[in-house]
């Protein structure tokens, strides 16, 4: 089954025979209810090429349930730039997403700067140990798709994201 997502944001599901297109009247889903009514007895098949077939989004195999799949399918219709912007991935430069003001995004400030920042500063600031700073720049900055550059300056070590 194809499927055509109209500018005011409904759902219409198209035959794929010529046929059948003729003679037809497609079905619009204007509502997640109804989606969820339509598509609630369709194979996770199914739902799983409609996801491929989405433009932006990257390609699954399969859903781990029925649900999610109705879910996941409904956000990318409703909101498409959305989907796009999760489907980027290492290919382009993802968002930074800490929350505003919080000690991340403070951190992540100090981090863009051009000096850089030492792991004392950082300390700080937020009153994290050695390691917690440690894992913050090695996990954290690497789960919002930067890469943190180190190097050495008057004897201590200093953190830059890398442009």
């Amino acid at each position: 089954m194809s499927f055509h997502l109209t500018t005011n944001g409904s759902l219409t599901e198209l035959p794929t025979d010529k046929i059948d297109r003729a003679n037809a009247a497609p079905t619009v889903i204007t509502s997640r209810e109804e989606w969820e009514t339509i598509a609630g007895a369709w194979p996770l098949k199914r739902l799983v090429e409609i996801w491929n077939a989405l433009p932006g989004v990257t390609p699954i195999e399969k859903f781990t349930s029925r649900q999610i799949a109705l879910e996941r399918i409904w956000r990318a219709v409703e909101a498409p730039e959305q989907a796009r912007g999760k489907a980027q991935g290492k290919g382009g430069q993802a968002k930074v997403r800490f929350r505003e003001g919080s000690k991340a995004a403070q951190v992540y400030d100090l981090l863009c700067r051009p000096e850089g920042v030492t792991v004392r500063e950082i300390q700080n600031l937020t009153g994290w140990q050695r390691h917690s700073v440690r894992g913050f720049l090695s996990a954290s900055m690497r789960k919002q798709g930067r890469s943190v550059r180190s190097f050495e300056r008057g004897g201590e070590r200093v953190y830059r994201v890398k442009s």
